[in-house]
């Protein structure tokens, strides 16, 4: 019985680790730049790589900020000078 007890306590904690990691799958950690390669020059580096966005909150456009970001990947197929490539589009951001 105590042997019972114990395997449930340990199903139990496991169950409460796992769903507290799931709350932050999305959320991706990203560096704020001000030197993307877009009209605006703000941006996100992720894994060392810039995208431009062209929605980043007021609040974040701090160069060098590092942020948990939910984002998206897209082409942008602008014809101009400063468009086209690869954008991010800001889902959702939150400081740490």
């Amino acid at each position: 019985m105590r042997y019972l007890i114990i395997i449930y306590a340990f199903l139990a904690i496991q169950f409460v680790g796992c769903a507290k990691a799931d709350k932050h799958r999305d959320c991706t950690v990203v560096t704020i730049t001000n030197s993307a390669p877009g009209c605006g020059g703000w941006g996100i580096v992720v894994h060392g790589v810039k995208y431009p966005s062209g929605n980043i909150p007021q609040e974040f456009q701090q160069d060098g900020m590092m942020v948990c970001a939910n984002y998206e990947l897209y082409e942008d197929m602008r014809m101009c000078v400063c468009c086209g490539g690869t954008w991010a589009d800001i889902k959702s951001m939150r400081k740490f």
